[in-house]
């Protein structure tokens, strides 16, 4: 699950900026990242160098688990984030060529399962820009299951991938207030908002609903998600329900149409598997 990064700035503000010899590990950008993400991104730091230009080969998986002193599946999970931001190209049998210097504007998750229609992957990182309390209007109290003037932590943050610059999405958080002591657990603990809700608050999600819809980026949102106003892009909404059944977290993700692709791959049952 990915950790959530947040800014230093404080909650409940009204809205505005938020104030023999060892083998080599990678260097840490962060202790706590997993070293199949260290080891990418040194790699990544590499390709953007010139270590390793466009149309050569990276080292083998066999020399990268030498170098690191990890296993096979370490090693694999280090090309697939490369791979995944099309820096390189993978055959089996080929080797691993570099095809990009600098990681592509879009970003495709791919899904193979429920749970992970949930959350984004882990080489993605949310800062948060800013949260304040809210009274709830009609319309957003209907979805929240509330009464019209309930008083909600509101968060704006940014998603990005790890080593791009253009943000992937601009999400919106609606938090009751009992749990808004999370927002101090973004990035010092790993896992989305509603994982670390469950953890400390005794919660358990019993259903999930997931709305995808056509959207358009609204013109006072437009410059954070450097796109101009009015930009196509798919809103994401996720309303997370504890064990009785109230909504303990909405989120609201916009994202510009260039740069998010959800992909899911269905395969057919077995024979001994149909019913």
């Amino acid at each position: 699950m990915p950790p959530e990064r947040r800014s230093r700035a404080a909650t409940a503000r009204p809205p505005g900026p938020r104030a023999g010899r060892a083998p080599p590990r990678p260097a840490a950008a962060a202790a706590s990242a997993p070293l199949y993400q260290r080891i990418a991104d040194e790699l990544i730091s590499a390709i953007r160098t010139g270590g390793h230009p466009v149309g050569t080969m990276l080292p083998t998986e066999t020399e990268l688990r030498a170098r690191y002193g990890v296993s096979r599946h370490t090693v694999r999970e280090a090309l697939r984030v490369l791979e995944s931001m099309g820096l390189v190209s993978r055959r089996q049998g080929a080797g691993t060529a570099v095809t990009a210097q600098a990681a592509r504007e879009r970003f495709v998750q791919e899904i193979s399962s429920a749970e992970e229609l949930l959350q984004y992957p882990e080489e993605t990182r949310l800062l948060i820009l800013r949260a304040w309390p809210q009274r709830v209007e009609p319309a957003l109290a209907g979805r929240l299951g509330c009464p019209p003037g309930t008083t909600w932590l509101r968060a704006e943050g940014i998603r990005r991938v790890r080593v791009t610059a253009a943000p992937i999405c601009l999400t919106t958080l609606h938090i009751p207030m009992r749990y808004a002591a999370v927002m101090d657990l973004i990035g010092a603990e790993p896992g989305p908002v509603y994982r670390l809700i469950e953890r400390h608050f005794g919660l358990c999600v019993s259903r999930v609903e997931l709305d995808l819809a056509a959207h358009a980026v609204p013109a006072e949102r437009a410059a954070l998600l450097e796109v101009a106003p009015g930009s196509p892009a798919l809103l994401i909404r996720r309303r997370y329900l504890d064990q009785h059944g109230r909504v303990f977290e909405l989120s609201e993700s916009c994202h510009p149409a260039p740069r998010f692709t959800y992909r899911l791959t269905l395969r057919r049952a077995g024979e001994g598997e149909r019913g």
